[in-house]
């Protein structure tokens, strides 16, 4: 049996900054646009740019019939571009995509929604795009109204929902019409837990059904309790693929730390790096699970006395969830003469539910204020949860921080 989806050397490029596609003339529109915006190049020079950007290049791989493929990588890494090129929204600049059967694709809230017709037409517009007969969405429609719970707006124009609304009529049309292939883009971004849980539990089912999804998401734990397979994305090409395990444990020791560049110089310490190990191995993505360190090294060009270090884990909206201590920060010596150093912290397991967090470090003297640095030190983090424990008290993102009584160890390199 031939597979689901073919990709064959699929590469897409872009053409940053140009104004239009090369060898096509204006339109009347465009023209006035072009003039009123960039009067200077209007009277004379030309707007083509040259600068191109590969969003992927030579990517391959088949899907076959029932599986569930996970597709990761950092932001930028192609993801989303890959996901538009398989929908057929865009089409590759090279290569070529097959796709044996009837495609539902979830890539953005309201997808497919015309903003005037209520929401029972948009369910009859989307089973049409979709190429379902009129008895066919009739055969669905109850089931689909009953999960997207908007039975009172049924008949209200679109533009009046909120994007929680538009979320759960568009995911409730693309899973419930049965398109033979679902794509889904970050679904479970946005919505609230329960809603987030509903839609999980649905693609299972649309899976179990024997159909093909593909899924792409930065929740780690959503991609480990749905797929079976995984597609690494990195600068736009394959960096791995294969069994779900061994693609994350990949995506995991790649990942680059490119939110600090290091040294960080500042009034009498260096910081060389802000490293997260776990199982003495360093990572961009942890298991929460189980403990992990916050490595730290800095170097001291003159002896000083009673420095503090404090760091703190705050989550993706920027509240602090984490903090090693109350008000002082932990002394990590009476006296560090000069020279190069590295500072461990351990963290216990079950601290960090699935998500994306932000790790912020800062050095003081004892009795100062400012950071010796100059400024926070940040290294972002995700978190992924495969045995999915129940949080309790502090552990809840919800609620108040934690404050951890740690102590640093410190060793000279």
């Amino acid at each position: 049996m031939d597979p689901v989806i073919e990709v064959r050397n699929v590469s897409k490029e872009y053409r940053i900054g140009a104004s239009r596609s090369p060898g096509r003339s204006p339109r009347l529109t465009e023209a006035l646009s072009d003039t009123l915006r960039h009067p200077i190049q209007a009277m004379g020079k030309t707007r083509h740019s040259k600068e191109t950007f590969w969003a992927l290049r030579d990517i391959s791989f088949n899907v076959e019939k029932g599986e569930v493929v996970g597709i990761i990588g950092r932001n930028g890494a192609g993801k989303s571009t890959l996901l538009k090129v398989l929908s057929q929204i865009t089409y590759p600049t090279s290569g070529e995509v097959v796709m044996r059967g009837r495609v539902g694709s979830l890539l953005e809230v309201g997808t497919g929604f015309h903003a005037d017709l209520t929401g029972r037409e948009n369910v009859y517009l989307n089973g049409a795009i979709l190429g379902m007969r009129k008895k066919e969405i009739d055969a669905k429609f109850d089931d689909i109204v009953k999960f997207a719970e908007i039975e009172k707006f049924l008949d209200t124009p679109v533009k009046r929902y909120s994007s929680g609304m538009h979320l759960r009529l568009a995911f409730a049309v693309a899973a419930h019409l049965e398109p033979d292939i679902l794509i889904a883009d970050e679904v479970l971004a946005v919505g609230d837990q329960q809603f987030q849980n509903k839609c999980l539990g649905k693609m299972k089912a649309v899976s179990q059904e024997g159909r093909t999804v593909i899924f792409v998401s930065h929740d780690m734990h959503a991609i480990r309790a749905l797929c079976n397979s995984g597609v690494l994305l990195k600068a736009g090409k394959v960096a791995a693929m294969g069994p779900l395990e061994s693609v994350i444990e990949q995506y995991a020791s790649s990942m680059e730390v490119l939110d600090n560049e290091y040294p960080v110089k500042g009034d009498g310490i260096i910081i060389n790096g802000l490293d997260v190990r776990q199982r003495q191995v360093s990572t961009g993505l942890i298991d929460g699970s189980l403990p992990f360190e916050i490595v730290v090294n800095f170097e001291l060009p003159l002896a000083m006395q009673k420095m503090k270090l404090g760091v703190s884990i705050n989550t993706a909206l920027g509240d602090e969830l984490i903090r090693t201590n109350l008000s002082d920060w932990e002394v990590l010596n009476e006296n560090l003469d000069a020279g190069k150093f590295e500072a461990i912290v351990q963290f216990p397991e079950r601290q960090l539910v699935a998500g994306n967090y932000s790790i912020v470090l800062s050095a003081k003297k004892a009795n100062g204020i400012e950071p010796l640095a100059g400024h926070v030190i940040e290294r972002q983090i995700g978190v992924s949860n495969p045995k999915g424990f129940d949080i309790n008290g502090a552990n809840d993102r919800s609620r108040a921080r934690v404050i951890l009584n740690r102590v640093w160890e410190i060793r000279r390199l």
